[in-house]
């Protein structure tokens, strides 16, 4: 059988006592009448004194029975207010879990690139640049960003380096790799010089540079230019 809602169960209990309450002061109410014919003929000092004492007897059991119903729904509203707490309680972890999770800090990576060139022969062709990096990381977190550089012409293009801005200066550097024409992947760490890295001849076709960093432990949003600079010889 279900159990009653805690409201109808809350006013059932009120009408039990309180019908509890009637009898015993009906009782009470008989036994006083009883007492009082019994007593009526008694004129004596004793008869009174049994009167009196009779009077503060009923006092005391009225008292006494109401302290324990006090008693009793004092224990049980502290009851329902314990279980109400604690309901709330963990309602609230929950959701404050539920947010954590779905919001992890992150950082906001976004880059431009542009050339800068000298040249002597422009037929020769010239170099691009392109830049990718991921849109957004973990604060702390470990990631790869790569400079890719296509030389369409049919020399090598001298002088070549790439200013990298801010970059370094608000990411962690952790390691630089340099692959030509899809070839191998070679450190390039002695080619970073603060800010630049310099490369010197860039052979036709695509070079690839790849830079590992490390988020700030701060969430943040970051921008950065980075610049390429090249010479067209003779």
């Amino acid at each position: 059988m279900a159990e009653l809602p805690s409201d109808y169960s809350l006013i059932g209990m009120v009408l039990a006592i309180s019908m509890a309450i009637i009898l015993l002061s009906g009782l009470a109410l008989y036994v006083a009448f009883r007492l009082r014919e019994t007593l009526r003929e008694e004129r004596g000092r004793g008869a009174r004194a049994a009167k009196v004492g009779f009077l503060i007897g009923l006092l005391f059991l009225s008292g006494g029975i109401f302290y324990f119903f006090a008693i009793g729904f004092s224990s049980l509203g502290g009851t329902a207010a314990t279980l109400t707490s604690s309901t709330t309680s963990e309602s609230s972890i929950a959701s404050s879990t539920t947010s954590t999770a779905s919001s992890s800090p992150t950082t906001s990576i976004s880059t431009s690139s542009s050339t800068a060139s000298t040249s002597t022969s422009p037929a020769q062709g010239s170099l691009s640049l392109s830049s990718s990096f991921p849109p957004s990381e973990n604060a702390g977190s470990t990631f790869f960003g790569s400079f890719t550089m296509i030389d369409n012409g049919s020399v090598s293009v001298g002088s070549v380096s790439v200013q990298v801005g801010n970059l370094l200066n608000e990411f962690a550097f952790q390691s630089c790799t340099i692959s030509v024409n899809g070839g191998v992947f070679q450190d390039c760490t002695s080619s970073l010089s603060g800010n630049v890295i310099s490369l010197g001849s860039v052979t036709p076709g695509t070079t690839v540079i790849t830079l590992g960093l490390k988020a700030p432990s701060h969430p943040g949003q970051y921008s950065n230019e980075v610049t390429l600079y090249y010479f067209l010889g003779t």
